[in-house]
């Protein structure tokens, strides 16, 4: 009973598992087929099904014989060569030519005018007046919906760039559809050469590659490229728009090193140096001082940190270097003052060895009384006068 119910649900699957089970030596022995196990399409194109097949040499003759090959869909299988397969089955399937040369055992065969109601399993199936055979294996066609279908977005390789070194930008995309081929290109171009190809895979299958040649510099670092691929569909008014955008990574030596200084240069005051480089990769940063001539190599650090002391006083110098190469910042020059030091040179004038700006506010205020005492003991004169 189980048996009775599984064949009418799946006729097909039941003809395969006894293909394989009772008759696999025969099978084989008549017909082998070769083509992929999975093949995908959008809606409103085509695609080419790769196909090659073997016969037994003595059934070889019927080639000849110009056999008709037609590929069974699974889902209607049950209804083939029965009363109940009508003119309207037949019309659900594609329209299907066989552009291999059946006498070379190449069947391989266009579809055409594909819709997503024609996604399903495909069997072969050669024929002439006195012979037939059907193949064992089906080819799952896979028709999707065009703006959603992801199996035709770009495949984009990017090699490790190097500045000054030419390099290959690869963007490929399947073409199903060898009549209607997609057309695939790179923005910006980068200043270099776009090359298409068509290639054949190992599947039979094909694609189209666009391939950018160009020579990165470190003004290509983390910029956006974009492979654009179009492909045209029986809907001449609406071909199917894909792109995919990759972020470049150069790598390149210090193009520029920097110091910035935080903090006030004040004996007792910390002080913070930020070296700053731009590379890729990182740079790792070095700080020297620079004395009397003499460089001496103080830490390997993003920042460096002290409090201001007199032999803090030289010139900073910061050194990024990466695998590529090393590059200098301009020295900073850093004088610490010493100790504030008063020396009396009069009544009223003061000379101080500290900041210029506290130096001045002192001296401004030193003016202030300087000019009031003066006003003072010139109003006492003039009243000792009038005495």
């Amino acid at each position: 009973m189980y048996i009775f119910i599984y064949i009418d649900i799946d006729i097909y699957t039941v003809y395969m598992c006894v293909c394989y089970i009772f008759l696999t030596a025969w099978c084989q022995s008549v017909l082998r087929v070769s083509h992929p196990k999975t093949l995908n399409s959008i809606s409103g194109s085509c695609l080419l099904i790769p196909c090659l097949f073997n016969i037994s040499k003595e059934k070889e003759s019927i080639l000849d014989n110009s056999p008709v090959v037609t590929w069974r869909r699974g889902s209607l299988w049950r209804l083939y060569d029965t009363d109940r397969f009508t003119i309207a089955h037949h019309q659900m399937g594609p329209v299907m030519e066989v552009v291999g040369d059946l006498r070379k055992k190449n069947c391989s065969t266009v579809m055409r005018n594909l819709s997503r109601q024609h996604s399903d399993r495909y069997i072969f199936r050669i024929e002439t007046k006195t012979f037939t055979t059907t193949e064992t294996r089906a080819v799952y066609i896979n028709v999707g919906r065009a703006p959603q279908s992801t199996s035709f977005w770009p495949n984009v390789i990017v090699p490790v760039l190097r500045e000054g070194e030419k390099v290959n930008l690869t963007c490929t995309v399947p073409a199903p559809c060898p009549s209607h081929p997609p057309n695939v290109s790179w923005a910006p171009a980068l200043g270099g050469d776009v090359t298409q190809r068509t290639q054949m895979n190992t599947d039979g299958t094909q694609s189209v590659s666009a391939i950018l040649n160009f020579i990165p510099s470190f003004h290509h670092h983390e910029l956006k490229v974009n492979c654009v691929s179009i492909h045209p569909l029986h809907r001449e008014d609406k071909p199917l728009l894909s792109h995919k955008t990759v972020i470049l990574s150069v790598e390149y030596p210090p193009k520029k090193t920097w110091i910035s200084l935080t903090g006030m240069v004040w004996l007792g005051n910390n002080v913070t140096l930020t070296c700053q480089s731009n590379a890729n990769p990182p740079a790792v940063h070095r700080w020297f001082l620079k004395r009397a001539g003499v460089e001496e190599e103080l830490n390997i650090s993003h920042v460096l940190s002290f409090t201001a002391a007199q032999d803090n006083t030289g010139e900073y110098i910061c050194e990024a270097q990466n695998t590529y190469g090393a590059m200098n910042s301009t020295n900073l020059q850093i004088t610490v003052p010493g100790q504030p030091v008063l020396e009396t040179v009069s009544p009223f004038v003061v000379t101080l060895h500290f900041g210029p700006s506290l130096e001045s506010e002192l001296f401004s205020i030193i003016e202030k009384k300087y000019n009031y005492a003066s006003h003072n003991n010139e109003k006492l004169s003039r009243n000792n006068d009038l005495a």
